[in-house]
């Protein structure tokens, strides 16, 4: 068979896309390796490649986000309309089913791994099944990705892999823990030393949800990890900081940065959100010391839109991450993932302006979609975008970037926060208002 995997874009205005959402696609390459050598394959990357729909293709395979669902119902009518079959996946399945179902001929509400061939046999033998799902336990099999169809890409200079799925926390807000069932599962040790030998960049982006899910494993990991002599940056969660050997670990294994979701300085809003265990026994203040004194530097990211939250917490936290200089800074507003305890919450409130937001033709990305208690919608979306701004100009990364202690630790460090502060300066104004779901194909 002829399979074109095709990884849909948030929208394009035209043949630029937004540099920092262009990181390789690994669910493709994973599927790409799990795919039986008898057919033949090829990839489109949407974000920055036209589709071309008269293309020979008996399937066309979709991974789907939130964000990317527009798009890529879009490009599976045109497919469809062409007699091509579409299958569609990813986390915006395992929370939306039956809005994917209707868009594709069938759909993965689960990881592919222990589906994906069955699915290529069964629309070999006419019986393609409109949903597959398994229920997926113990240890997350590794496939290995097919990495070669990401030569000449115009890709950021990071190599992903994927060490774990799932977090174990229950942030009402969190669109990963409702997918994964509140469960964490990792691979097994010796399939991700295989998978990080394998990749010619000395640059990692683990993409797990959170890195350190569980400490023992994490130490042991790190521990062979680090004669690979690699560079890497994850997503980590505050409470790592409660345990002096697993930082040490991660420093010597090449951790460079972390990203770490403080949310708020608002004790009552971290609780509405489920996450008072972000401080419940230590200070911000102590952890990111703990956490720097290792060599460690901070993307550190706030969430704002919660009932108790003011324009004075705006303040706050961002006069805290200018006194913490941190390498990089995300003000977020509140983002109703579907199926989400924050998003039936909000429901159930008439709180929400549309229920499907995500669809509405001419949404545009850092839109607020609900009514927020102590501000408006638009109040809530400019203050977030005047942090980020404030936070990224240019005196501002001067005096974080040059900061021994914070952020410029070696050589290495000092010019990893430099590039990346300029790239998410122009980064927060090319995304703000940048609309969803427009293509950019040649009709």
């Amino acid at each position: 068979m002829k399979i074109q995997f095709i990884q849909p874009s948030i929208g394009r205005k035209s043949e630029r896309y937004i540099r920092s959402w262009q990181m390789q696609p690994l669910p493709i390459a994973t599927l790409a390796g799990l795919t039986p050598p008898e057919h033949e394959v090829s990839f489109v990357d949407d974000r920055f490649q036209n589709i071309d729909y008269n293309a020979q293709s008996d399937i066309v395979a979709l991974p789907v986000e939130t964000y990317t669902a527009q798009r890529a119902y879009e490009i599976s009518r045109r497919f469809r309309e062409k007699g091509i079959h579409v299958v569609m996946g990813g986390i915006h399945a395992m929370l939306e089913p039956q809005e994917v179902s209707k868009n594709c001929d069938s759909v993965c509400i689960t990881g592919a791994e222990t589906i994906w061939e069955k699915m290529l046999d069964d629309f070999q033998k006419r019986r393609l099944q409109k949903v597959y799902f398994e229920e997926n336990t113990g240890q997350l099999i590794h496939v290995q990705p097919r990495r070669d169809l990401f030569n000449g890409l115009p890709y950021l200079p990071l190599e992903i892999i994927e060490t774990g799925r799932g977090c174990p926390n229950h942030c009402d807000f969190c669109a990963v823990q409702v997918a994964h069932k509140q469960s964490y599962r990792s691979k097994s040790l010796d399939s991700i030393i295989q998978d990080i030998e394998s990749v010619k960049g000395k640059n990692i982006y683990f993409a797990d949800d959170n890195f350190v899910s569980d400490f023992k494993r994490t130490k042991e990991l790190c521990r062979r990890m680090s004669p690979l002599k690699k560079k890497w940056f994850s997503h980590g969660s505050i409470n790592m900081a409660d345990d002096e050997e697993l930082l040490k670990l991660l420093e010597k294994s090449g951790c460079v940065n972390l990203l770490i979701g403080f949310e708020t300085l608002n004790q009552e809003t971290l609780r509405e959100m489920g996450k008072s265990w972000n401080n419940a026994r230590r200070s911000y203040e102590e952890a990111i010391k703990k956490i720097r004194d290792n060599g460690i530097t901070i993307y550190a990211t706030f969430c704002f839109g919660y009932d108790s939250d003011t324009k004075e917490d705006f303040k706050r936290a961002f006069d805290f991450s200018i006194e913490q200089k941190f390498a990089l800074c995300a003000y977020n507003h509140l983002i109703p993932y579907p199926n989400t305890p924050l998003y039936h919450r909000l429901k159930n409130e008439n709180r929400l302006f549309e229920e499907k937001w995500w669809l509405r033709e001419g949404y545009k990305f850092g839109e607020v979609v609900f009514k927020p208690k102590n501000m408006s919608a638009e109040e809530l979306a400019e203050y977030c975008f005047e942090c980020r701004e404030q936070f990224y100009k240019y005196s501002s990364i001067a005096r974080r970037i040059m900061d021994f202690k914070a952020n410029s630790k070696n050589a290495y460090n000092l010019l990893a926060v430099g590039i990346s502060n300029l790239a998410s300066k122009r980064g927060i104004k090319e995304r703000q208002y940048w609309e969803i779901g427009k293509g950019g194909d040649n009709v």
